[in-house]
């Protein structure tokens, strides 16, 4: 494939990786137990890792992230939390965002032959399994609790 292709896909990493970021910090506000807000901060960590290397290698391929980034002003809406946020189940919302990066980035890994690349898409990719796994586990979890103490039993 093209190198124009391993850009496209790049750039839409990079904003992904920022916008799930963000999602995944303002998970981790709306959360009450230590276990959850770790595990949000964590994964906030890991995207702001991503962010950074999808970054560095576009700046390979001669294309600036900032140009990128400006692309999408939608940034401070993204980071805007109101005071009565809303409960909803975080991690499937996490869970839901997650399936779509590892599409996006497994396409990255068929278009992008260089192996050095490669080794960085395979190490996000793990990454991102193992988010999807615990986002998967958490999100039944919670499920269950709202079921529980809803009264329907």
């Amino acid at each position: 494939m093209s190198k124009k292709n391993t850009i496209i896909l790049l750039e839409r990493l990079l904003n992904q990786s920022r916008k799930d970021k963000l999602m995944y910090l303002n998970a981790a506000d709306r959360q009450d137990l230590p276990a959850f807000k770790r595990f949000f901060n964590q994964q906030a960590l890991f995207r702001n890792s991503m962010f950074y290397d999808f970054s560095t290698l576009l700046t390979e391929q001669g294309v600036e992230a900032e140009d990128v980034i400006l692309k999408s002003p939608d940034i401070r809406q993204l980071m805007m939390t109101t005071p009565g946020r809303d409960k909803k189940n975080s991690f499937a919302e996490c869970l839901s965002q997650d399936l779509l990066f590892k599409t996006n980035l497994e396409e990255l890994i068929q278009v992008d032959l260089n192996e050095k690349n490669v080794l960085i898409y395979q190490k996000h990719l793990i990454k991102i399994d193992a988010s999807i796994n615990e986002n998967d586990l958490f999100s039944t979890e919670v499920s269950a609790k709202a079921f529980l103490t809803s009264g329907y039993l």
